[in-house]
């Protein structure tokens, strides 16, 4: 061979070689991969570094969700809201009249009558929710209102201290001595006690009289103590009035006085500032004082309060409101009761109770038979308020619904608690 060839055949021979190895450096194929117990991993994609084989994908191509751990786990309803039926803790309340209202009852049919503040005129919601006026005649400016326990009569309290009579039923009005104070129907609706406030305190007397105020019947003379009693004619028609002097600087005698002048057997009690509401029966009365030991705040009693038996069993229910917020059952074995949180109750309020016109309420329930206390449940309106400082409380017949009145707002409301 010469040169030229040699030189040739020498160049292919590089061109071959440099070309093998290029091959085998970047382009033969790997050999299959070898796990850790020698067998061999088939699949070409790389293990799954978390463990979570059924790691769902996202077809988006977004992020994953990064709580799709939880999606085979049963959840709660967090977000359920209040209880329709009171259970404790957070319970629906219905707006029955949006504002104004003012000493809401209860007729026998079920159905709340109240005075409206707006308008001057009573009214009545029944059954349907139909709002309806009891009468055309406005009572403008009314400060109290006695009802009768039927609710077809009313005596109303004005500001320049004049008090009219009316009967709804038979259209019929009456004018009242001026001097008249605290009303109170006896439980057949045919006769009212009151206090006639004379301005010369040997003509001031508690008086019984006929319901327009005809017939006026002295029972005790009231001197300067007018301020120590309560007019609240009991549902068993004995005692018309209670008598409150003080006994020492920590507590108080609370002397019954019947319709006819008989004084029954006192009450002592553990505070000050004795405030009282007749069970149903008018055995018994669950009444409110202040001490220090609540730091003058009030709180609940109930005591035996008929015959020979009245100031007997007198206990205290270890609720801190006041009397005028419960009211009993039917059967009078229970009561039920607004509560302010005690974060919003002032020290002293048994004392200046108007420190304690906006305070926010729950409700509690307490059997009067074993002395069980229950929270009953925390109110919350439809648009999620909580502030509701109750009075005017009532049962329905069933005692299936509690009715009460916001005090600020003058909203009746309802809460379902059976």
């Amino acid at each position: 061979m010469n040169r030229r060839t040699l030189v040739i055949l020498a160049f292919i021979i590089g061109v071959i070689a440099i070309g093998f190895v290029l091959y085998i450096m970047f382009f033969k194929p790997l050999p299959p991969a070898v796990n850790q117990n020698g067998n061999l991993n088939t699949n070409s994609v790389l293990p799954n570094i978390n463990g979570n084989v059924n790691r769902p994908q996202n077809v988006n191509g977004g992020l994953p969700n990064i709580n799709t751990a939880n999606v085979n786990k049963p959840t709660a309803n967090v977000n359920a809201g209040p209880a329709v039926i009171a259970d404790g803790g957070d319970t629906q309340v219905k707006t029955l009249i949006s504002a104004n209202a003012f000493d809401t009852v209860i007729d026998a049919k079920g159905n709340l009558r109240y005075y409206d503040k707006a308008s001057g005129q009573f009214f009545k919601l029944d059954e349907n929710g139909n709002l309806i006026a009891l009468s055309q005649v406005k009572f403008p400016e009314a400060e109290d209102i006695a009802w009768s326990p039927s609710r077809s009569q009313v005596i109303v309290s004005f500001p320049d201290d004049s008090k009219i009579f009316y009967d709804f039923e038979n259209k019929k009005q009456a004018t009242l001595p001026k001097e008249g104070q605290d009303f109170s129907f006896d439980p057949t609706g045919t006769q009212i006690a009151f206090k006639y406030n004379a301005a010369n305190e040997a003509d001031r007397f508690l008086v019984v009289s006929s319901p327009d105020g005809s017939s006026i019947t002295p029972i005790e003379p009231l001197g300067e103590n007018g301020s120590r009693v309560q007019v609240n004619w009991s549902p068993n028609n004995q005692v018309i009035a209670t008598y409150s002097p003080g006994l020492n600087d920590t507590s108080q005698e609370v002397l019954l006085v019947g319709k006819n002048g008989e004084t029954f057997k006192s009450i002592a009690t553990a505070g000050r500032g004795f405030e009282g509401t007749w069970s149903s029966n008018g055995q018994q009365m669950l009444y409110s004082v202040y001490n220090a030991q609540t730091n003058y705040n009030p709180t609940l009693y109930i005591v035996n309060a008929q015959g020979d038996a009245a100031g007997t069993n007198n206990r205290p229910l270890e609720i801190n409101t006041w009397s005028d917020k419960c009211t009993f059952n039917k059967a009078g074995t229970s009561i039920y009761c607004a509560v302010p949180d005690t974060s919003s109750l002032p020290a002293g309020s048994g004392i200046y109770r108007n420190q304690a016109n906006n305070t926010t309420d729950s409700f509690y329930s307490v059997d009067l038979l074993t002395g069980a206390k229950n929270k009953l449940a925390v109110p919350v309106g439809s648009d999620g308020s909580r502030q509701f400082s109750a009075k005017n409380l009532w049962l329905s017949a069933d005692g299936s619904t509690l009715y009460f009145t916001d005090g600020p707002t003058g909203k009746v409301l309802e809460m379902k608690i059976h």
